[in-house]
């Protein structure tokens, strides 16, 4: 069924039930996904999905359901379901749906090649990942299905005080693991990047670093315990940066369980860092007009040179706060209302390059991998993770390294670092440079 003719039959459900205020969001998604082994292809996936996520406002209660597909007969349940559900939660004072926005940005999402893109192209963009990967270095012997897939999704997002949103946005992602090989020692290595614009994803490029990466860990050993100067890379510095957002999210703050509770106008963390959240940023997979409650997307400055200035809030949270929605109302999937997140989270790059950085070390560890990161508590920020890179004597990479650990407790890992690199990148929605981080705690097995 249309997506419109959904809404409108949602929209005409929703005015005879009653509910003083109601939201439709309606989503529509085709994706493709492609996995290919040496040169064929290995796993193929292509479906189309829509569906109506509703909230309606009765009484300041807030009541939510959803329907997969969209027949008469489901969404009218749905609006019962809606309506029922508000009945059964509790009140939330000042609690409302959005109403019309007056100049949205205006933001880049949507790419029309790839929109049309055929499905023999991603196929052959699949192939070039893995057979750039095995290209890379003779030592790599195999390399896992490497992967493209793309998404194209519409949404529509109409409420009863008066907005009517749509928004069309396209992704795109490749992804390659590959396996190396000699005197009967085997590493991985991988790679993967993903994007709104077909023409940011490089497969070549992308394949041909899985095998480097692969082939560069042959002949990794430990290194001694002991305290070490240490550069970890964007994709390491965007997974510790994960670990402290979670004390950013307004849920968490008023749930009790940030480190960074009654720290607003403090330092928090070394003066080199500030951290950002954008979701007005171009391209930006996280970037949109509005948020999915109908907010404004905005930048926000979190932290300035080391120090807090805020937190994120969507609607419900903002509410319970007294600050109101920063714009991160943010939904999973139609199958949950929406709830507090980061849009295009990242700490702002320095001026020192990723080389630059290496060579400030006298005698350290680049860290290019951690293991077990979901074993971190984002209450207490502590950690302690398996992780593998290079040792550097004298600025330059001696040997590779792996079977070691890191440990520390986030904050205090932030509060060391001496310099931001340059080489910003982003993993999904948040992004990193590479940091220098000064004496940190390593363990060998």
């Amino acid at each position: 069924m249309d997506l419109d003719r959904q809404v409108e039959l949602a929209r005409k459900a929703l005015e005879a039930s009653g509910a003083k205020q109601w939201e439709i969001a309606a989503v529509h998604s085709d994706r493709v996904s492609i996995g290919v082994r040496g040169q064929e292809v290995d796993a193929f996936q292509q479906s189309t999905s829509s569906g109506l996520a509703l909230r309606v406002v009765s009484d300041e209660r807030l009541g939510f359901a959803y329907v997969i597909g969209g027949d008469p007969q489901g969404i009218e349940r749905a609006v019962a379901e809606a309506m029922a559900s508000a009945k059964a939660s509790d009140p939330e004072p000042g609690i409302s749906l959005a109403g019309p926005v007056a100049d949205p940005p205006v933001v880049e999402v949507f790419d029309p090649e790839l929109a049309a893109d055929p499905v023999e192209a991603k196929v052959e963009r699949a192939k070039q990942v893995a057979a750039a990967a095995m290209a890379a270095d003779p030592r790599v012997v195999h390399v896992q299905p490497a992967e493209f897939a793309s998404a194209v999704s519409e949404l529509r997002l109409l409420t009863s005080l008066g907005l009517d949103f749509r928004h069309r946005g396209t992704t795109a992602s490749a992804g390659a693991l590959a396996m190396a090989s000699q005197d009967g020692e085997q590493e991985m290595g991988w790679d993967s990047h993903s994007a709104r614009f077909l023409s940011e994803i490089d497969p070549q490029a992308l394949g041909r670093e899985a095998g480097k990466r692969a082939a560069a860990f042959l002949g990794a050993r430990p290194v001694g315990d002991g305290r070490y100067d240490v550069v970890l890379d964007n994709s390491v510095a965007a997974q510790f940066l994960g670990l402290l957002a979670a004390s950013l999210l307004g849920d968490t703050l008023l749930k009790g369980r940030s480190l960074l509770a009654g720290k607003e106008r403090s330092q928090i963390v070394s003066p080199q860092m500030s951290l950002v959240d954008d979701g007005t940023l171009p391209r930006g997979l996280g970037s949109a007009s509005l948020d999915d409650e109908g907010v404004a997307m905005s930048r926000k400055v979190l932290v300035e040179a080391g120090v807090l200035r805020g937190f994120v809030f969507d609607r419900l949270w903002g509410a319970r706060d007294g600050r109101g929605s920063t714009g991160n109302g943010m939904r999973g999937s139609l199958k949950g209302p929406p709830g507090v997140d980061f849009s295009n989270l990242f700490l702002e790059p320095g001026q020192a390059s990723p080389q630059e950085l290496e060579s400030r070390l006298e005698r350290g560890l680049v860290i290019t991998d951690i293991m077990g990161g979901h074993t971190a508590d984002p209450v207490s920020g502590e950690f302690s993770f398996g992780a593998a890179g290079f040792l550097v004597e004298k600025g330059a990479r001696v040997r590779p390294v792996k079977s070691i650990a890191i440990a520390g407790q986030v904050l205090k890992l932030f509060q060391a670092v001496a310099e931001v690199g340059s080489d910003l990148r982003f993993f999904g929605r948040k992004g990193a440079p590479s940091l220098l981080i000064e004496r940190m705690s390593v363990s060998g097995p």
